[in-house]
């Protein structure tokens, strides 16, 4: 069979991917959401301390001391967890260290018999066991969608989808890549979802009622905004008002089946609702502090279209399925009115949320939970060019091209050329189907402007240079001087600025400003949003219309241009970008200013800070 062939590639494939990237070896020691979700297993049955977490965090420093923060009366704080009076509460739910429980405990086991690891529950036997857990749960969930794909479409349609979406899609990077986090746990349970719904008015059988109830249960208590996929429980096969009403009439007549599902579905609430009652006093407990839903202003086009982590933007395969969905009445109507209702309520939530663009991955990676819902439209899509012999042939072209460049997208971004979290469309351009990267694509990262070609540009002359001759620090001499010259050291502020105006200098519209500066880093700052910035600001009536900006220390020694690069110390950098010039910037009262702004007391020295004036030739 085509499609038993592809899921065994894909098992294949994502074992050789999960090997050759590595990442399993650490990723539970340096924090982050993954360390969240599983925190809940060390401090349960390692380090008994699931009240307050001072062992386990204590442990974790072992590791990595940046993590974890000390109060003045030295109880230990980090970003994954709350002090809650005498308490620290997890920020995220328990339901991913419940699905993780096996391989914790094979981890566990082989350490404490072997004794070639320390039982700690972050040496290698845990990371390799509990990333395996995150690719172990990715391809149950591909198994189900297989064969529930098989029930309704070809054994051709049913191995497309799964090599297209299982190697054209984001879930790969969460799947052999960045371990730990809840989508491919979420992905798991939405396609045991699916099949088990599916099977269940097949066969009317209590057994799969409970897979209902356990899947929708755990999907809600790791992801609360997420309940609403109960509409495909309650929906599925419905399309019509007659056979809405039929349904109404069918839960009615197993009201027994129902009940038990919905049994399940509380039982697997009812352990974290224990634990934050305990240690809140509250059965309902906001765990996310000040992070909240802005429902008024979600940020859909840049959630969906974006290149700060937008869906389609890094996963462009699913256009495809985006255009499925118009098929489904026709093709697949078992899932049309649940997933018409589903998927515009969910993409609304979720790109409501604060952080719309969902730092710490590839793409968007909320949209991964629901990829068993996308594969009936993809499919429906498929079913609809098979006919039509041009449009198959080039849609199977495109889909080889999106595939390869989701693989290749992946590779680049495990060698540090592509961070997505805050990239832009001019980076895109720039490193796209690039094997390395240079100074010009790194600024382009950080300013968000294409550098352009010098070799197209000529210099008109230097505006402004600031020396800092007259500069006085506490530093020794031999930090701040380079060419003889003083330097000035800058931290928790900016610096003395470079002030210009357009009747002053002449410049006018679509030339180029060249901004530079020299700068040196005694020590590193580790908070790639605090480095140090050499900004460029234009005015036009007092109001800001143009803001350029480039981090400092990530270019101080970073031959390799690797966009996370800390950079070096104890070395001085020239460092300099272009901006085009507004095309409002003309009015002679319109102003430029230029500085270095710190956002850290990591303290930078700044010599030579200066602004050139370039014309196209």
């Amino acid at each position: 069979m085509k499609s038993k062939t592809a899921f065994l590639f894909l098992v294949i494939l994502y074992l050789i991917s999960f090997s050759y990237y590595k990442n399993y070896r650490s990723f539970l020691q340096g924090g982050g959401d993954a360390w969240g979700y599983y925190a809940y297993l060390p401090a349960a049955f390692t380090y008994h301390d699931l009240d307050n977490l001072q062992s386990t965090i204590s442990k974790r420093a072992t590791y990595n001391p940046s993590s974890v923060r000390k109060t003045e009366n030295g109880y230990l704080q980090i970003e994954e967890a709350h002090a809650f009076h005498q308490h620290t509460i997890i920020k995220y739910t328990y339901g991913v260290a419940l699905l993780n429980v096996p391989f914790f405990f094979l981890a566990d086991v082989f350490c404490k018999v072997s004794q070639l690891y320390a039982a700690d529950a972050y040496t290698l036997p845990y990371n390799l066991l509990i990333g395996m857990g995150t690719l172990f749960y990715t391809l149950l969930g591909w198994w189900l969608i297989w064969k529930i794909i098989r029930r309704y479409f070809s054994d051709a349609i049913a191995a497309i989808v799964l090599i297209t979406i299982g190697l054209g899609t984001n879930l790969y990077f969460f799947s052999v890549l960045n371990l730990g986090m809840s989508h491919p746990y979420l992905f798991a349970l939405y396609a045991l979802c699916l099949y088990a719904t599916d099977t269940f008015y097949r066969t009317l059988k209590l057994k799969y009622a409970a897979l209902i109830g356990f899947s929708c249960g755990m999907i809600t208590i790791i992801r609360p905004n997420e309940m609403i996929v109960l509409l495909f429980p309650l929906l599925w096969n419905v399309f019509s008002w007659n056979t809405f009403k039929d349904r109404i009439k069918f839960i009615f007549s197993h009201t027994p089946k129902f009940l038990f599902a919905a049994i399940i579905f509380i039982v697997c609430l009812l352990p974290q609702l224990i634990y934050w009652k305990l240690l809140s006093g509250q059965f309902i407990f906001y765990s996310y502090t000040n992070e909240t839903f802005d429902f008024l202003h979600p940020h859909l086009k840049n959630g969906l279209l974006g290149f700060a982590n937008g869906w389609l933007s890094y996963t462009p395969i699913m256009f495809f399925a985006v255009a499925g969905l118009f098929l489904l009445p026709k093709y697949f109507k078992q899932s049309a009115l649940a997933s018409y209702l589903f998927l515009p309520v969910f993409i609304y939530i979720i790109y409501s949320w604060w952080c719309w663009q969902y730092i710490n991955g590839f793409g968007s990676r909320p949209m991964i939970d629901t990829y068993p819902i996308w594969t009936f439209p993809f499919a429906a899509f498929l079913v609809f060019i098979q006919k039509r012999f041009y449009v198959k042939i080039l849609s199977f072209i495109i889909m080889a091209f999106f595939v390869f460049l989701n693989l290749f997208q992946t590779w680049q971004f495990s060698e540090g050329w592509i961070w997505t979290e805050d990239s832009n469309w001019a980076y895109y351009k720039t490193i796209f189907l690039k094997t390395s990267s240079t100074y010009e694509a790194h600024v382009t990262y950080d300013c968000g402007e294409t550098q352009p070609d010098t070799n197209n540009l000529k210099k008109t002359g230097i505006l402004k240079t600031l020396l800092f001759d007259d500069t006085i620090t506490t530093q020794p001499n031999n930090w701040i001087r380079i060419d003889g010259r003083n330097a000035v050291e800058v931290r928790n502020g900016y610096s003395p600025s470079i002030h210009l105006t357009v009747g002053a200098t002449g410049v006018a519209p679509q030339d180029y400003i060249k901004i530079s500066c020299w700068a040196y880093c005694p020590e590193l700052e580790y908070d790639h949003y605090k480095q140090a910035i050499l900004v460029a600001e234009f005015k036009h009536n007092n109001k800001s219309i143009r803001w350029r900006s480039v981090r400092l220390q990530t270019k101080i020694g970073n031959n390799s241009h690797k966009i996370l690069e800390i950079g070096k110390t104890h070395q001085w950098q020239k460092i300099w970008f272009f901006v085009k010039v507004p095309h409002r910037f003309k009015e002679k009262t319109d102003e430029l200013n230029v500085f270095v702004w710190n956002m850290s007391s990591t303290p930078i020295l700044i010599d030579e800070l200066q602004v050139e004036w370039w014309k196209k030739k």
